[in-house]
């Protein structure tokens, strides 16, 4: 076999170790040439002591030589030797990915944040729960939780905190609900990602719900988002054929119309009051303690030298912005009465009871904590021509005319109209009005609608529970 290379204007040089082989003809062979081809073929030849090679080279055709070249014992020994570093390079190599793959958990735990103490608790963990970990988006401040007693849902804490529940209720909660009901509704086809989510919605009484009746995520799931909804009801959600909101809000909460036919009998409570479309009324209660924030005195007349006249900022501004544009026309409102906290709507309605009785008293003021007055988004509205005797009560007045056609302009609605007593179960009051901001006030005015037909058809935006 020939191999032809092309070599022009280089020293050609071969070396030789002298050998008892009878090829060998001289230590060394040069060539100095500019341009000439070299047609070589090499054969392997052995010895006992060396490994030989044989060059025939032929120079443009002419001369003819056969070479005998060594490789000394000295050059295989460093062969020998980079043979064996490189085995022992691999062999380092394989023992370091070893390492890796053995440890990869805990490397990965520790590229997340997670200290050697944190690994190790972690690494005492079931598979499922360990990989959990290591695909969260985050590390997870172990430590804080086991300050106190808990079953190592660590993952699972953090989560539930991120509604707002202190590192108390956390541990609380989910200890409790992995304790009664994770197993079982496992068993009945929820996944722990479904849980999860669940578990960010869903009190322990409703998990109960869920595990007594039988009832499965498909069935669920429709109502699950919309505040409100009670689990318990979801057999007769599903029944009744309606579309979920409707359903909830049809059957669950049937005693917003006060007109409804009424087949269970609950109370409710608004945990979070400030949302200004609350929907407040007798059954659905707000805290005893509950203070709205920023409170602030409006700034327009006053019935009474001892009239309340503070309101929410919004609320305020907004009924200070109407005052002025009523007095731009020549119409002088004031405030009867505005915020009214727990004890005063308790006064008010034991007076009621006395001078009216149970049966009329309840149709013509509120029951405390189920108050308007106690939200601060409420007015008693009169005006200046009945402070001056010239009308009886504001209803006849100018003032109320154009406040009803004006007041949804500026986030008002006038709260028992008297075309909607039968819904709201509450006598007309002219002078009361509430503050829903104006895109609400706007819709319940246009479409001739009261606080709870909005509510009906809009469901809540806030958060409602049966009050236990």
């Amino acid at each position: 076999m020939f191999k032809r290379r092309e070599i022009s204007g280089r020293l050609l040089r071969f070396t030789f170790v002298p050998s008892s082989s009878p090829y060998v003809h001289a230590n060394q062979f040069c060539i100095f040439q500019n341009s000439f081809s070299v047609n070589i073929n090499i054969n392997k030849y052995k010895s006992y002591k060396y490994q030989a090679y044989s060059f025939s080279v032929k120079f443009r055709g002419i001369i003819n030589y056969k070479i005998l070249g060594d490789i000394s014992m000295k050059r295989r020994k460093r062969v020998k030797r980079k043979v064996k570093i490189a085995a022992v390079i691999v062999l380092l190599i394989c023992i370091a990915v070893s390492l890796i793959i053995i440890n990869r958990t805990r490397i990965q735990l520790a590229f997340k944040g997670y200290d050697r103490d944190e690994r190790n608790i972690i690494m005492t963990l079931s598979a499922q729960e360990i990989d959990e970990y290591v695909s969260f988006a985050s590390d997870i401040d172990i430590s804080k939780w086991n300050r106190m007693k808990n079953n190592k849902h660590y993952l699972d804490y953090e989560l539930y905190a991120e509604n707002g529940a202190d590192k108390k209720e956390a541990v609380a909660y989910v200890d409790q609900f992995y304790a009664d009901y994770y197993q079982a509704l496992r068993s009945q086809g929820f996944d722990q990602p479904t849980l999860r989510t669940l578990m960010k919605k869903t009190s322990l009484a409703d998990f109960k719900t869920i595990k007594d009746k039988k009832l499965t995520w498909k069935q669920i799931q429709p109502y699950i988002h919309i505040n409100g909804r009670i689990l318990e009801d979801v057999p007769d959600y599903l029944k009744s054929g309606l579309k979920p909101l409707e359903a909830v809000m049809r059957i669950s909460y049937a005693s917003i119309n006060s007109s409804a036919p009424i087949t269970i009998q609950r109370s409710y409570s608004l945990d979070d009051p400030k949302h200004l479309l609350l929907m407040i009324k007798r059954g659905f209660y707000v805290p005893k303690t509950y203070v709205p924030e920023n409170l602030t005195a409006v700034q327009i007349p006053v019935a009474h030298n001892d009239g309340n006249n503070l309101m929410r900022k919004d609320a305020a501004d907004a009924l200070e912005s109407m005052y002025k544009d009523a007095k731009k026309q020549g119409l002088i409102l004031a405030i009867n009465s505005a915020y009214r906290p727990y004890n005063e709507q308790q006064q008010v309605y034991d007076e009621y009871m006395v001078t009216y009785g149970v049966q009329t008293a309840v149709k013509l003021v509120a029951e405390p904590g189920c108050s308007e007055h106690q939200l601060g988004l409420s007015v008693d509205l009169t005006s200046q021509s009945v402070m001056d005797g010239t009308y009886a009560v504001f209803g006849d007045t100018p003032e109320y005319q154009w406040v009803i056609k004006n007041a949804h302009k500026y986030g008002f609605i006038l709260r028992y109209p008297e075309n909607k007593t039968n819904i709201t179960g509450t006598a007309n009051e002219p002078w009361h009005f509430r503050y829903v901001g104006t895109e609400a006030a706007t819709e319940i005015y246009r479409k001739n609608l009261c606080l709870e037909e909005y509510t009906l058809q809009h469901g809540f935006s806030y958060p409602v529970s049966i009050k236990r």
